[in-house]
């Protein structure tokens, strides 16, 4: 048992390392092909959480430079972006406003640039059925031995009513009878960060201490998105506290989390229990 538990442990602190790298490993190896050079979208798949008040949220699509021969690379790059209207559903003006924009990818700046997009909430009732998609691709790009890369960045818009999650709250799980407080703090995109996402399982239920597993969720009028969005979950390359559903109830500060994991420790699913103090 102890030799499983040193290796589960190894495993971890070495994943921490791999996904500590600020590169999309899938986004890089999936556009080597396409030339040397090449502008890359950060994310290929961004969602985006817009509370419908009335106000326009601003998403910033981030775009870089990749390839095998940045080392001494120093010229400008300019960029010329645009809606795929092919694989976009989401309503320009109902929807989102972006015209098709050109920036510049300095050496100064590590070659990173960003787009923003306007959100519209106005006269949106949430939830919709369908969430909109907007599509972006690049149609341009000017440098030495630099194309752009064929990828879009799909952004996912996941309408909102409002909610206030923000706080301190009392940790429960019943898979362990663990006891313990942790704070759920907005996120800029409008999702809610947890200190600890997977109700102190991998803390308290494992002989992992001091692994808090904190992570991200979106609200959505009451109910609570189905993600993978946590330190050592399936964004962090173990699946270990996955949520699967849960609920927000704003009456009584109580949120429901409904988590598994079915790889890794292979113990199925729990339910964590967060009451705001």
């Amino acid at each position: 048992m102890k030799n499983i538990i040193k290796s589960i442990s190894l495993l971890i602190v070495t994943g921490v390392l791999v996904n500590s790298c600020l590169i999309d490993n899938d986004n890089l190896a999936d556009t080597f092909d396409d030339g040397l050079n090449f502008t890359s979208f950060s994310r290929l798949n961004q969602p985006v959480s817009a509370v419908a008040d009335g106000n326009i949220v601003t998403a910033n699509v981030n775009v870089e430079l990749q390839g095998p021969t940045m080392v001494g690379f120093t010229e400008d790059v300019t960029v010329s972006v645009a809606v795929d209207t092919d694989n976009t559903t989401a309503i320009e003006g109902v929807h989102y406003n972006f015209s098709p924009t050109t920036i510049t990818l300095r050496a100064s700046n590590n070659y990173i640039g960003s787009l923003p997009v306007d959100i519209i909430t106005e006269g949106i009732d949430p939830p919709l059925a369908v969430a909109p998609i907007l599509s972006l691709k690049f149609t341009n790009a000017s440098g030495t031995n630099v194309i752009p890369s064929s990828k879009a960045a799909v952004l996912t818009i996941i309408y909102q009513c409002y909610a206030d999650l923000s706080g301190t709250y009392l940790v429960t799980n019943d898979f362990c009878g663990v006891s313990k407080t942790t704070t759920i703090t907005k996120n800029p995109d409008g999702s809610w960060h947890l200190g600890t996402a997977d109700g102190y399982f991998l803390d308290s239920c494992t002989s992992n201490s001091g692994l808090f597993n904190s992570g991200n969720i979106v609200e959505l009028c009451g109910d609570i998105l189905p993600s993978g969005d946590l330190e050592f979950g399936t964004g962090g390359g173990y699946g270990i506290g996955d949520i699967i559903g849960g609920s927000w109830n704003a009456e009584t500060g109580v949120l429901t989390l409904i988590n598994q994991d079915v790889s890794f420790f292979e113990v199925g699913q729990w339910t964590s229990t967060y009451v705001r103090q």
